[in-house]
């Protein structure tokens, strides 16, 4: 049997085909669904391969691709097997290197040599040797181990929120493979040219800073943008990428966000238009780093399984599910949230983050791992305040960042008085509310705090939320 299937902005179906004597037995449907079954009967053997090899042919040119598990592998494919299902693994990568210097790949050496170079406790001495071999390994075997898609013009063009640092490029080896691509600007042919690298069969960081904005007859078209409503093409050619099954790491828009830098730049002008199906197609996702416009999208995703995720960040959207998240019983591992709404917008009645997320995130009996906590632009001030120290949360909370509230004095002597705030690293109650009292009264305790930028009581609370992104 055959395998076939086929993912794009609105949809994820499979089709197999299954040629048994004189007939073939077909069945499609929805990916995780049983899907429907049909089959039919020819004159011969030779008939019905010649009809289903035209089936196959018809849909591979409507985009779908081939999943057909290989009936033997390779020691090589066994050893990639078992990597992907287990990439962190050291002994296994170790083996794998070890297994190809035998075969005399000089692959096997490269990865040796980069694995070693893991280990900062070896002496400068020797990391310098390691250092020079890992060099001259990648100068002689660079074309053939990185193939011809890092050259792409403009797959490092600058956006409005990030440019190519010196020295940057696009990928990233680690243990001797291609396990990170980083796009300045995602065009159609950008896309096209990832997609069919067979070198980046090892990628799980996938990191998309920015959007090509192109019109009809600025690409060629074809099936993969057949289904194309915005003009961000590019996004609709990638998330048909296989590959993505495999992606640990996924940032999408902007810049890294700076931890406390007030001079971090919340101007955004990414389309989330695709991002839930991205996330759809990566079960093993571990970081997810969204800072492009959402709404419903974010709904989606807030529902699926993520058994691994422990990282997530939701810049530059209207739309906060987080009682759905509190919700989804496969978010046990979630450590870190982060939450930055769009700039607000003056026909909404209020934030975008509530005093009922936040209770819900706090009395969540799933969410007990979470120690890095950022709710910016949101509405319950001292009430909020009064929550997290009632609930507990505090206690485990490494990182509190409540920017842009509406936290006055009172929320923060509570804060100073509770015994659990020295558990946190780092405070940060900038533009909010707070007097000369309030901020001698946390600075008084000792923790980290940043209180800049205070703002008067009568503030307008809509001027308050206003502070989101600068478009």
């Amino acid at each position: 049997m055959r395998t076939f299937q086929f993912s794009d902005a609105k949809s994820h179906k499979f089709w197999n085909i299954d040629v048994q004597g004189s007939a073939f037995i077909v069945t499609f449907g929805k990916v995780g669904s049983a899907g429907q079954t049909q089959t039919k009967t020819v004159a011969s053997p030779a008939a019905a391969q010649a009809e289903a090899d035209k089936l196959v042919k018809e849909k591979t040119k409507k985009g779908y691709t081939e999943t057909t598990p290989k009936t033997s592998a390779t020691d090589a494919e066994a050893f990639e097997a078992t990597l992907h299902a287990n990439p962190h693994d050291l002994a296994g990568w170790c083996a794998f290197a070890d297994y190809l210097a035998e075969q005399g790949d000089p692959r096997g050496e490269f990865m040796q040599t980069q694995i070693a170079l893991e280990d900062e406790s070896r002496p400068k001495s020797e990391r310098d040797a390691l250092k020079k071999k890992e060099a001259a390994l990648l100068k002689k075997h660079k074309k053939e181990w990185l193939g011809d898609w890092a050259d792409t013009p403009d797959i490092g063009g600058a956006t409005d929120e990030w440019a190519p640092t010196e020295g940057w490029v696009p990928y990233r080896f680690t243990r001797g493979m291609i396990t990170g691509v980083e796009i300045g600007s995602l065009s159609v042919d950008i896309a096209r040219q990832v997609i069919k690298a067979p070198q980046l069969g090892f990628v799980r960081e996938l990191i998309v800073h920015g959007i090509d904005y192109q019109e009809e007859g600025d690409y060629e078209a074809g099936p993969d943008t057949a289904n194309v409503e915005d003009g961000d093409p590019g996004q609709y050619v990638l998330v048909r990428w296989p590959q993505l099954k495999h992606v640990r790491v996924f940032r999408f828009g902007g810049c890294e966000p700076y931890e406390y830098d007030d001079d971090w730049p919340h101007s955004c002008h990414m389309p989330g238009t695709l991002i839930a199906d991205f996330v759809k197609q990566m079960p093993d996702i571990e970081v997810l780093h969204i800072m492009a416009h959402f709404r419903e999208e974010v709904n989606r995703i807030a529902s699926f399984t993520m058994h691994r995720l422990h990282t997530l960040l939701l810049y530059h959207g209207w739309n906060f599910p987080l009682d759905k998240l509190a919700k989804n019983v496969s978010l046990t591992g979630l450590r870190e949230l982060y939450c930055h709404p769009h700039s607000h917008e003056g026909d909404d009645d209020g934030a975008y983050i509530k005093l009922s997320h936040l209770r819900a995130i706090c009395r969540s009996p799933i969410l007990t791992n979470l120690t890095h906590l950022r709710l910016r632009l949101a509405d319950f001030g001292d009430e909020g305040i009064e929550e997290i120290i009632k609930s507990g949360l505090l206690k485990r909370l490494k990182l509190l960042d409540l920017r842009h509230g509406l936290v006055t004095d009172e929320g923060a002597k509570a804060l100073a008085a509770c015994a659990d705030l020295k558990s946190l690293t780092h405070l940060d109650l900038g533009w909010n509310r707070l007097t000369d009292e309030g901020i001698a009264a946390l600075t008084k305790t000792g923790v980290a705090a940043t209180l800049i930028h205070q703002q008067s009581a009568t503030t307008d609370r809509w001027e308050t939320f206003g502070q989101g992104d600068i478009e």
